[in-house]
């Protein structure tokens, strides 16, 4: 037997299987590795479009299902890409830019009569400055441009994120928007003074909308990452079970979302530190946190060369023909949309992310305002406490991680651990009504910013592992943008209660109660998700496009084997072959065989082969041995003018067959068994 592979060029006539109709399947290139017909062997075969897509959509040509394997290089460009884009959330948008854009505002707004200059200088102002063709307040500035920015940024991430599925967009559109925002964010040095306090603004709405999209594509990595894994792949090839593969593939996952999570914040508290020493040495002056806001930019632009350099170009299917560049998202994710009741455990747990998001971001708020206010804390003790929470979460990430391993803890149980110990921050400001602790001192700030940054980074980590595996593949970048929606979208709704509560009462420690509900809703929620249904269940199989382009080409050589086993004639075999092969494939109470197919685990010529009663699920198996237990009943019966004896116990059903004589002819429990 020759150890050669073999090529055929030839032109078979054959039917197409949507239309049995006489047409042409042109066998371009047929690769083998034995050169003689063999089930389950490596067929590579080119052929012309099929009606087939009518019922798996439009086929393309073989891209080659196999992703090629991470590198050390490339998980290097990845985490690297954390570290240079983490600071604008540590450094810039969380604490110079609000104080920024505040500052610029007020030095160039009016007293409330509209006409007198503000003076910064005197305590507690209280100054307007024009916004578009309105005044808005001084301190609301800021929050109206960084909504504004939330916004638009919803509209991106529902516009690109599907683009990115699709092709090389993911990495073209990473980098575009990375860049772009790294650049803006340098840019604060050209406001030189308070009358362009408007392009400060601008320049927050360009980098904070940058900034979040390029999250999303960054985000949709992780899932693909674990999926390409070495780890994984030795897994999957070496045979291990499903249960022993999933936990592979999240303690995978973990690793590199905890990883990633670690050095970002490392890096974002390096420059944190070093922008908070530019700003006390600059005397504490608006344009020094403008500089320390372009060093956060800077340092963003430096090091997004490697990932430029080491993340791959990673090919996914091409834009389906037809679909406009600019709509094709919107529609996509309206699909999606649409397909709740399939997606019902991943919309489930959106729902609580979107709840939780806003309930942790809050706390911070409502602590921040709380200590400022109530206990008279100084910008200085806060941006002590700002450095705290990620240098905390950095040693949480690690701390957590470690626990896991230890006890083998699955992810959904460490979101409920860490979700359980993060409620203890609302019950213990509550303590304050009732006790002499409960946020009363200064110390009492700083042991929060470290409790809380110990949980926060751990939960966030945990939380965008969970949802990356109930992602469907080929869509991370679609759902991990409706994941920074929940996110950013419920970011509104915390501050606005707050704010009420603290209006109605006049003092914010009431807020702690909301706080609390904030945080039980969702942890009940979470308990209830069914990660296993998400995972094996129609959450994955009912929207799964890349199945279906698997299947899709496979159907080509699946209907050259049904037509070579037919003799090279459309005749009644054929079709009723085909279209049981279709049936069968479109079965949704049937996703196993539909997986086996799609995954090459039947080869095409052994699924060609398959008859009814093989395809069948094993629910349909069950059904169809008892109708035929119940045929050979009748027929006995009527053959031999007696009644058949059955003989059921409802925990063991088993049925006992006997002819007119009283013989026994069958008796059986095993409803798999045939007759």
């Amino acid at each position: 037997m020759s150890e050669k592979p073999w090529r055929l060029n030839v032109d078979i006539p054959t039917p197409s299987l949507g239309t049995p109709n006489s047409s042409t399947l042109d066998v371009n290139s047929v690769i083998t590795e034995n050169d003689e017909l063999s089930l389950g062997k490596t067929i590579t075969i080119t052929t012309s479009q099929h009606n087939l897509k009518q019922f798996y959509g439009n086929i393309e040509d073989d891209k080659g299902d196999e992703e090629p394997p991470v590198t050390s290089k490339e998980l290097r460009g990845w985490y690297m890409y954390n570290a240079a884009t983490e600071v604008y959330s540590v450094v810039a948008i969380t604490v110079f830019i609000p104080i920024i854009l505040e500052n610029l505002a007020g030095e160039a707004g009016f007293l409330l009569d509209r006409v007198t200059p503000c003076d910064t200088t005197i305590k507690d102002y209280k100054c307007v400055t024009r916004y578009g063709t309105g005044f808005v307040d001084t301190a609301s500035f800021s929050l109206y441009t960084i909504s504004i920015s939330v916004l638009i940024q919803c509209l991106v991430y529902i516009g690109f994120g599907s683009l990115a599925d699709h092709g090389e967009n993911q990495k073209k559109l990473l980098m575009l928007f990375s860049y772009i925002g790294a650049i803006s964010v340098i840019a604060f040095l050209s406001v030189v003074n308070s009358s362009l306090y408007w392009l400060a603004g601008l320049l927050t709405i360009i980098s904070n909308v940058c900034f979040g999209a390029g999250f999303v594509f960054y985000l949709a990595y992780i899932p693909v990452f674990t999926r390409v894994h070495p780890r994984v792949i030795e897994a999957k090839s070496s045979g291990v079970s499903i249960q022993d593969l999933s936990r592979i593939e999240e303690e995978v996952a973990n690793r590199l979302s905890s990883h990633s999570m670690a050095i970002g914040y490392a890096s974002g508290v390096l420059i944190l530190i070093i922008a908070a020493a530019i700003s006390y040495l600059m005397n504490g002056t608006t344009y020094s946190l403008q500089v320390g806001t372009a060093l956060a930019g800077a340092w963003w632009l430096m090091l997004l060369t490697f990932p430029l350099i080491w993340l791959q170009r990673r090919k996914s299917p091409p834009l389906p023909n037809g679909e406009n560049f600019l709509f094709y998202s919107f529609k996509r994710v309206g699909k999606t949309l649409q397909s709740t009741r399939q997606l019902f455990q991943t919309i489930k747990f959106l729902i609580s992310w979107f709840i939780l998001s806003d309930g942790f971001n809050t706390i911070a708020s409502v602590a921040i305002l709380f200590g400022k206010k109530s206990l008279n804390i100084g910008n200085t003790e806060l941006l002590i406490a700002a450095v705290l929470i990620p240098i905390s979460a950095f040693v949480g990430v690690y701390t957590f991680l470690f626990i896991q391993q230890k006890f083998e803890l699955s992810t959904r149980t460490m979101i409920l651990i860490l979700g359980t110990l993060h409620s203890l921050i609302p019950i213990y400001g509550l303590l304050g009504f009732v006790s002499p602790i409960g946020l009363k001192f200064t110390v009492e700030i700083y042991i929060f910013a470290i409790y809380f940054g110990l949980v926060l980074g751990a939960l966030q980590s945990y939380c965008r592992v969970l949802f990356g595996s109930m992602i469907p593949k080929g869509h991370e970048n679609e759902f991990f943008g409706l994941y920074e929606i929940t996110d950013k979208g419920s970011s509104w709704i915390g501050p606005l209660v707050t704010g009420f509560i603290g209006d109605l009462t006049h003092d914010l420690r009431y807020c702690f109660w909301f706080l609390l509900v904030m945080m039980i809703i969702p942890l009940l929620l979470i308990y209830t998700v069914n990660v296993e249904q998400a995972l094996l269940g129609d959450d994955k199989t009912t929207i799964n496009e890349a199945e279906e382009s698997r299947l899709a080409e496979k159907a080509r050589l699946i209907e050259h084997y049904i037509y070579r086993d037919s003799n090279f004639t459309v005749n009644k075999h054929y079709k009723d072959t085909a279209r049981s092969k279709i049936w069968n494939l479109k079965d949704k109470k049937n996703p196993k065989l539909r997986r086996n197919v799609a995954e090459g685990i039947i080869s095409e010529e052994y699924f060609a082969k398959m008859d009814a009663e093989a395809m069948a699920s094993k629910e349909r198996k069950r059904q169809n041995t008892m109708i035929r237990k119940n045929s050979l009943a009748s027929s006995i019966a009527v053959a031999d003018y007696k009644p058949v004896q059955y003989y059921s116990d409802p925990s063991e059903p088993k049925i006992t067959l006997s002819d007119r004589a009283g013989n026994r002819v069958w008796s059986g429990t095993d409803m798999d068994s045939t007759i």
